[in-house]
């Protein structure tokens, strides 16, 4: 892999993923409908709260999900340091990304919180579907354990009407976006460095062209 040569190199590239540009418009969906469910359940996370960061087993990602943020490292001109620290790594250690004390004006400690993958988006505001097409709100330790009947009070307003995003169907929106890079699900680390070598490559043909042309 070439030394990414900085931010300033990579501006006149086309650098081109299929599926980004929708994948940036179901992100912007989410968004809208977390915000309204997080008013309308009065929910939020806790302040500085990273439990649910600690162990990539449970933070997977596609590629394509991952590719946004391989690409602002590439373009900052850490794409190479970035691989480096992930070479190795093992499958259950935390999200590369996890700040595991975020400064005081932060409330969480992800890194690069605007390019999270879906599951970091969907978690602890969106539900689950049971065999009966029941959604069931899926509510974090730490809120369970301060508010032993969280789940169920919610739950029961979602019974009522109260409208809530489904994890497999923002899922389903995400993988559809690319046949190869969006199906298939990795631990987060893993599916960084993916996407960050695919990155690197693309980065690398087009200068190469260049310079040919």
């Amino acid at each position: 892999m070439q030394k990414s040569a900085g931010p300033s190199s990579l501006a006149c590239l086309e650098i081109h993923f299929p599926g980004l540009d929708q994948l940036s418009e179901v992100y912007a969906d989410l968004e809208r409908q977390i915000a309204e469910f997080k008013r309308r359940a009065g929910i939020e996370c806790l302040r500085k709260c990273t439990l649910c960061c600690t162990t990539a087993k449970f933070v997977e990602a596609s590629i394509l999900e991952m590719l946004p943020l391989s690409l602002h490292f590439w373009e900052e001109g850490r794409g190479e340091e970035l691989l480096e620290k992930l070479e190795g790594i093992h499958p259950e250690a935390p999200c590369i990304l996890l700040n595991p004390d975020p400064p005081g004006e932060l409330s969480g400690g992800c890194s690069h919180y605007r390019f999270r993958p879906l599951v970091c988006r969907l978690f602890g505001f969106s539900a689950t579907v049971d065999k009966n097409s029941n959604p069931s709100v899926v509510i974090c330790k730490p809120l369970n354990r301060m508010d032993r009947g969280i789940a169920d009070r919610i739950n029961e307003r979602i019974r009522q009407g109260l409208p809530v995003p489904l994890m497999a169907d923002f899922s389903r929106r995400v993988a559809l976006l690319h046949p190869h890079f969006g199906q298939e699900k990795y631990p987060v680390n893993f599916a960084l460095r993916e996407a960050l070598e695919i990155a690197g490559r693309r980065i690398h043909f087009l200068k190469s062209t260049r310079r040919e042309t």
